[in-house]
């Protein structure tokens, strides 16, 4: 009998244990939780005393909680952390009220990276702002007040520093290593330009700390002059160098600045020369640029025409709808009209994605749409596609395949090498040979699709430059979309 007490005994004592243990372990989790809620909201420098007692408390219930204890010692453990936060709260509240204006420039230091950029001042800064929520937390106002005060004038210099060094120190370190690697020898005016403009986006923040838009981009001219000036240099003393070795330094350095802008010419279709100097090409440039931006506002407008057509079409539709209620067949004649246009300005859309500028080119031309080829090859004055073209001819396969329905005219085009009657005939061979590769690689439907040759009649470019003769060797596909559904 008394066997069988004890084991009811046993047995209650683990049941009440059981649950009273995990309580424990929740109650003190809990607190870590709580004591990590207060550090978000600053309580560990707001009130650090009451905030460090909460600290202490939690770590000492998490400790007994994990060994076991019972649970009345973790509750003990809890219930003291929870009254040294509820103190450190009120501390914090009281801070806010008297001290919230070293508060607020502590706040926006920390924003400015003061402890980044400016880790000596900031330290002291912090340190002597420790100190008046010290004071406050003891209740010594007075005192507070008065560190408070120190505070707020180290936070607003190690403030300062923190905006300057997140502006200025890349322009800082560019210039300085400049300076180390003697740049001042071969660039000085761009160096010195580098310099002026970082004192003056230093002086635009002294000015006002908070309007930092002038000193930004003063900081990044700077930055620029920088690397200008290093690039500047490494060229110049490269050129010397050359100059002192073979004399041929100096017509190296002018033959690298042509180069680059015969490089564009050549992309924009334009034989520039410089026997005269760079002059003329870059006003032949500029010249091509101007006109280029003028075709783009037009091709803009001729959008904008074509979307208030369709516009137009949509407010018919609504119209008939109005006048007539329901579906007509005006109606559906319109809607179709307007499905038509925005399908067929999709599938253009999704053609050109599909293609590379070296590829091919594709555009409107009236209600047709154009696929010119300019990246299919052909053997030297021969017909036959070459096997490097098999991707590209895919792209076409896929674009063709957008219009089901439609008739194709491929047209050959040549440059202008080589005798007119030489150019037709081969213009109209390698036409024939796009559309033999359609009817048998494809399945194109040969009814369907022609071929004619115009040899060099409608260059698209200058056969007076390589890039321009390469544009004007090409294979057009007009594909008739009219009335293809």
């Amino acid at each position: 009998m008394a066997q069988v007490f004890a084991l009811i005994v046993v047995t209650f004592l683990s049941l009440v244990a059981g649950p009273a243990l995990a309580a424990s372990n929740l109650d003190a989790a809990g607190l870590a939780a709580a004591v990590e809620k207060g550090r978000a909201e600053q309580l560990d420098v707001l009130a650090p005393r009451a905030f460090a007692a909460a600290v202490q408390a939690s770590q000492n219930a998490t400790k007994e909680a994990e060994r076991g204890r019972a649970a009345e010692r973790v509750a003990t453990r809890v219930q003291e952390g929870e009254a040294a936060l509820q103190k450190a709260r009120s501390v914090a509240d009281s801070a806010k009220q008297t001290l919230g204006g070293v508060i607020k420039t502590r706040q926006d230091a920390l924003v400015a990276e003061a402890p980044k950029f400016a880790p000596e001042a900031w330290a002291k800064a912090h340190e002597r702002f420790l100190q008046a929520m010290r004071e406050n937390e003891s209740g010594d106002l007075p005192n507070a007040q008065k560190r408070a005060a120190e505070a707020e004038v180290l936070l607003r210099d190690a403030e300062l520093i923190g905006i300057k060094g997140g502006i200025l120190n890349e322009a800082r370190n560019l210039i300085a290593q400049a300076d180390e690697a003697k740049v001042a020898r071969y660039a000085p005016r761009t160096l010195e330009a580098a310099k002026r403009h970082l004192a003056e986006a230093e002086q635009e923040i002294q000015r006002n700390r908070y309007d930092v838009a002038q000193p930004r981009k003063l900081a990044a001219q700077a930055r620029y002059e920088a690397r200008h000036a290093s690039y500047l240099a490494k060229q110049i003393e490269r050129v010397l160098q050359q100059e002192k070795d073979d004399q041929a330094g100096v017509e190296a350095l002018i033959l690298s600045w042509e180069e680059p802008l015969q490089r564009v010419a050549s992309t924009m279709e334009l034989d520039v020369r410089f026997d005269e100097g760079h002059q003329g090409a870059m006003k032949e440039l500029g010249e091509y640029a101007q006109q280029q931006s003028q075709e783009v506002r037009r091709l803009k407008l001729e959008l904008q025409d074509r979307d208030e057509q369709i516009a137009s079409l949509n407010n018919q539709v609504k119209r008939v709808e109005s006048r007539l209620g329901g579906e007509s067949q005006e109606r559906i004649a319109l809607q179709r009209q307007v499905d038509a246009q925005a399908r067929l300005r999709s599938n253009i859309a999704s053609i050109e994605a599909s293609f590379t500028a070296d590829e091919a080119r594709v555009y409107r031309q009236g209600e047709d749409v154009v696929v010119s080829l300019m990246g299919i090859n052909f053997p030297s004055g021969r017909s036959n596609i070459d096997g490097s073209s098999a991707a590209l001819m895919q792209k076409v396969q896929k674009a063709l395949a957008m219009f089901p329905d439609a008739s194709i005219v491929i047209e050959g085009h040549t440059d202008a090498n080589g005798s007119d009657s030489a150019n037709l005939i081969l213009s109209q061979d390698r036409a024939d040979a796009v559309k033999q590769y359609l009817v048998s690689q494809f399945g194109a439907n040969a009814e369907k699709v022609s071929s004619i040759g115009y040899g060099e009649a409608r260059p698209v470019a200058t056969n007076e430059t390589a890039a321009g003769r390469a544009r004007n060797r090409r294979i057009d596909l007009v594909i008739h979309v009219q009335g293809s559904g």
